[in-house]
């Protein structure tokens, strides 16, 4: 499956879920309580323009923006995007694939990709962070959350095909990408899968 073939199909499960979706997960409050503090805590420390990634219905684009750090989300999934610009007026929303991002080189001084690369091919990954490093400018920042495990591999998401993640493995694509990995963890969840994060910032010499 071509790389676009794999989003478009998870969009379109995603998008026959959305209504139930959104009711479960489309406020920052319905949200991991050790999530919140991290992403917050990040974005504090950015300047300029924001990017949420794969943002769905937009409860983390709305966190990670602020004065100083106007929001922008993207999503293939329309429900999604609706419900974003209804909910969170104060941040930009738009419909592109992370793989081709529709924004000027150096747009960004920090792009949050919190579980939107879990339905990526690993295969396919290497585009989905070249697309990333483009728009980040040159010492901005990354941050990225997925699931964790001791080797990749697939497995049978509710939604969509998904993969686990080992922080090593993705830590050095990141690398490969032009990133410098700042820190990482996981951490058990009670009932849900591991969870894995990865901060790095872009190499200011990279182009």
């Amino acid at each position: 499956m071509e790389p676009r073939q794999a989003a478009d199909s998870a969009a379109r499960r995603y998008s026959s879920l959305a209504e139930a979706y959104i009711e479960l997960f489309g406020r920052v409050e319905q949200t991991d309580a050790a999530d919140q503090e991290l992403i917050a805590q990040w974005a504090q420390e950015l300047r300029g323009p924001v990017l949420d990634a794969g943002c769905g219905p937009g409860q983390w684009t709305h966190l990670i923006s602020g004065p100083g750090r106007p929001g922008t989300g993207v999503d293939l999934v329309p429900e999604f995007l609706e419900h974003a610009k209804s909910s969170y007026p104060d941040c930009t929303f738009q419909q592109a694939d992370m793989a081709s991002l529709p924004f000027p080189d150096d747009s960004f001084s920090g792009v949050l990709a919190w579980y939107s690369i879990i339905h990526t091919p690993p295969e396919d990954l290497p585009s989905i962070l070249s697309s990333l490093t483009r728009v980040l400018k040159p010492g901005g920042d990354l941050l990225v959350g997925f699931f964790a495990a001791e080797k990749i591999q697939p497995f049978e998401h509710k939604v969509a095909p998904a993969w686990y993640w080992p922080v090593a493995e993705l830590s050095d694509l990141m690398a490969n990408a032009g990133f410098t990995i700042v820190d990482h963890s996981t951490r058990d969840r009670a009932g849900a899968r591991r969870h894995g994060q990865i901060m790095a910032r872009l190499e200011s010499w990279r182009r």
